[in-house]
């Protein structure tokens, strides 16, 4: 899949908005820029002026943008990001009225080769926090070898969707014992079956949008928040402040330090986050926020910061 890139240009000012197209969600590049060409007409009659007007944008769009909520996300940033250059501004000012601090981020170990593994472990040496993706194996030898080799890390483990076939309250309890912080996704999103578990669950695929917030069993400990899934800035900050007790994340797919730093400003909401996905491309095509050992740092420009 490719990112689509969208700009909006009104009285001399540029927005930019990002989606990262998965076709996890049935959505493909294509349909997402069709979608978006389709809106010239109806932005042209519609009035920036505040983070209430986009919420309004946002609402009166989604028939015309449906069922895609990657084209969704890609206006909502790029009206968030105009209305931020024009009030010059941030995006975080605008949407929290502060200036935002630096994030703590999760930084990821993939799915590797055994030969990768000593490599990637020694990149993310002295990184604060660290997720593990596992596969339908559940291998539990690589959190606890990156647990050897980072005592003072706070730890996750993300599985995925692909834990279904497992006994779950046994590797809770052995991940427990590693001094994990929590398990997220070990089940397909359509199966809620989560048990009381030593370690707390997080649901990623299984928490869309708001509407499936509303619906989470009791037993999952929180939700993954992405900008993508559920729709963009407005209906992530929706969901972080509608936590109803339970732990917020919010995290990202491959993607820009654009989108990226419209995750930062969740993230000044939430428990955690999972914003490493700029970082870990080979080519930038956005100069915004920036990830130094686990550390992102928002850009002080106007907007979401971000120069393409």
């Amino acid at each position: 899949m490719v990112n689509v890139f969208l700009r909006i240009e009104r009285d001399a000012i540029a927005g930019d908005g990002e989606a990262s197209v998965n076709a996890y969600y049935g959505e493909n590049t294509a349909d997402v820029v069709a979608k978006l060409m389709g809106m010239k007409n109806f932005l042209d009659s519609r009035a920036i002026e505040s983070p209430a007007g986009i919420a309004a944008i946002w609402e009166e769009a989604w028939p015309l943008l449906a069922p895609s909520r990657a084209a969704q996300c890609a206006l909502d940033l790029a009206l968030w990001d105009w209305l931020g250059k024009r009030e010059n501004r941030t995006v975080a000012e605008l949407a929290l009225g502060e200036k935002p601090r630096p994030v703590v981020s999760f930084a990821t170990i993939g799915l590797s080769a055994p030969e990768e593994l000593d490599m990637k472990i020694a990149e993310l040496a002295g990184f604060p926090r660290i997720k593990i993706k596992s596969d339908l194996t559940a291998d539990l030898s690589l959190p606890a070898r990156v647990r050897v080799a980072m005592p003072e890390a706070r730890i996750a483990i993300d599985a995925n969707c692909a834990w279904p076939n497992v006994d779950l309250a046994r590797i809770s309890a052995e991940l427990s014992a590693l001094d994990l912080d929590f398990i997220e996704q070990p089940f397909p999103p359509s199966d809620l079956r989560i048990p009381a578990l030593p370690l707390p669950v997080i649901a990623d695929e299984s928490c869309a949008t708001l509407e499936d917030l509303a619906r989470l069993p009791s037993h999952f400990a929180g939700f993954n928040i992405k900008l993508v899934k559920c729709g963009g800035l407005t209906p992530a900050l929706r969901m972080a402040r509608n936590a109803r007790g339970l732990k917020t994340m919010v995290g990202c797919m491959l993607e820009s330090s654009l989108l990226i730093g419209a995750g930062a400003v969740v993230a000044q909401l939430t428990d955690y986050a999972d914003l490493d996905g700029a970082w870990l491309l080979s080519d930038d095509p956005a100069q915004a926020c920036s990830f130094n050992r686990g550390i992102l740092t928002s850009s002080p420009r106007p907007g979401l910061g971000a120069i393409l």
